[in-house]
């Protein structure tokens, strides 16, 4: 028999991502209330057992944890609660997860609190074909893999309704939901990947002004994670477009949050975000600094600036590979021939994604090229020449600098140190002229 989880979320897009990832991570079945009297309801009448209670602290304005657990402890009830959002710990929660976004303690601390161990759940015997309720794909345009059907005249056979990365429109889920169809099913190796992919398409679909302040960085995150894997599969359109546009403007929108440079650290750390995430966040920060301290900075030049800082790197899979900064450490790589050709060709890749990208700011494909010191986007230079453009000379300097901060991220930030290192790589004058503008950076 499944087990349950009574989960209290008032947002629609948090509760449906929890009540997927529950299911197939711990094998939970989830019962949705959007508030805490309703909950309270359901324990009353007594006519489900209920495991797990997993609530947001604040709903609105009721502290609906608080409420909740008061009344387990009115009616001696020892049902494990662990409390989402940000706020106090109420006495008697079996866990705090102040990030909603944070899937990974949610499953973690969800498995903990009903004693299912890591093996367990890797373990876990899953169908050949597993189910996926119908309604989480209105949420997509395509899939990441075949979906299948069971074949109405014969249940125990299974054919193909929508191909991998097939585009669909509404109006097919629609139709099948009008034939009855409650389930759709994919390969079971296959579902961990549609999983991940629903839950960074709802949690991408999520408003700023829906997310409390650390959760905006991990929604920023899994925006730009989304943005990569569909720009390789499916290329610049008018979804990509769209989802390219709101993630940079997510990103400048946590260096707002976070004016001073030590603090957006400290939320990346404390958020757990990848190495190319905090990297493309921090360049950004850095970049439009310099844009707006150097003597020919306008607003146009920080919009382009940052539209470099977003696309540089989109074609790099994983954090070891963003972290590759000469031929030499490429070449000692323990990475695979397809791999190393990644590295080494991924700004030429980005920049042939940028010139296709409808009103990309003017030469920011020859910047992307260039940022790495290579004219023609191939590999690391060594030597910068005199035909690198002033805003490359910029976007090199900034990454850099981002290159020492993120080896120093957990502190102290020595800014004459830092900057005494990055004088020592870049020892000509234009160079140097540049890295005059980061004294003035704020910590």
């Amino acid at each position: 028999m499944s087990r349950v989880a009574l989960l209290i979320e008032g947002n629609q897009k948090i509760e449906s991502f929890y009540m997927l990832n529950l299911t197939t991570w711990v094998g939970l079945d989830s019962i949705p209330k959007r508030r805490t009297e309703f909950a309270i309801k359901l324990l009353e009448e007594g006519q489900t057992k209920i495991d797990l209670i997993i609530c947001r602290n604040k709903i609105e304005k009721e502290d609906s944890a608080k409420a909740i657990i008061d009344y387990l402890k009115s009616k001696n009830l020892s049902i494990p609660v662990i409390i989402i959002g940000a706020g106090r710990t109420p006495e008697g929660a079996f866990a705090h997860i102040p990030n909603s976004l944070d899937l990974k303690n949610v499953i973690k601390n969800s498995a903990k609190a009903l004693n299912i161990t890591a093996q367990e759940m890797v373990g876990k015997i899953v169908p050949d074909f597993f189910p996926i309720p119908i309604q989480y794909f209105t949420h997509l345009k395509r899939s990441v893999c075949d979906v299948y059907s069971t074949d109405f005249d014969n249940p125990d056979k299974y054919i193909i309704r929508i191909n991998k990365l097939a585009e669909y429109t509404a109006e097919t889920i629609t139709t099948m939901i009008s034939e009855g169809v409650d389930f759709l099913y994919v390969d079971k190796l296959d579902r961990l990947d549609f999983v991940n992919n629903v839950t960074n398409e709802l949690v991408t679909m999520m408003e700023q002004t829906e997310l409390e302040e650390d959760e905006r960085i991990n929604a920023s995150e899994k925006s730009v994670e989304l943005l990569s894997q569909k720009l390789k599969t499916i290329g610049i359109n008018e979804e990509t477009i769209t989802l390219a546009k709101k993630s940079m403007e997510n990103i400048r929108g946590n260096i707002k949050k976070s004016p001073l440079l030590a603090k957006l650290i400290d939320r990346l750390l404390s958020n757990k975000t990848s190495y190319l995430f905090k990297h493309t966040q921090v360049l950004t920060f850095v970049a439009l600094h310099i844009i707006r301290n150097i003597d020919w900075g306008t607003p146009e030049q920080e919009d382009k600036i940052a539209f470099i800082c977003f696309f540089h790197d989109i074609a790099l899979e994983n954090d070891q590979q963003g972290m590759i900064k000469s031929n030499l450490e490429l070449k000692k790589s323990n990475f695979n021939t397809r791999e190393k050709s990644l590295v080494e060709k991924h700004a030429q890749i980005a920049a042939e994604m940028v010139a296709k990208f409808p009103h990309a700011p003017m030469g920011s494909d020859q910047i992307i090229r260039q940022h790495h010191g290579q004219l023609n986007g191939m590999g690391f230079s060594e030597h910068y020449g005199s035909n690198i453009s002033p805003m490359a000379i910029v976007f090199i300097i900034a990454e850099e600098f981002t290159r020492i901060i993120l080896a120093r991220e957990f502190g102290p930030f020595d800014r004459p140190e830092m900057i005494k290192e990055l004088r020592q790589s870049f020892t000509t004058a234009r160079f140097q002229k540049t890295v005059d503008l980061l004294e003035s950076i704020t910590f």
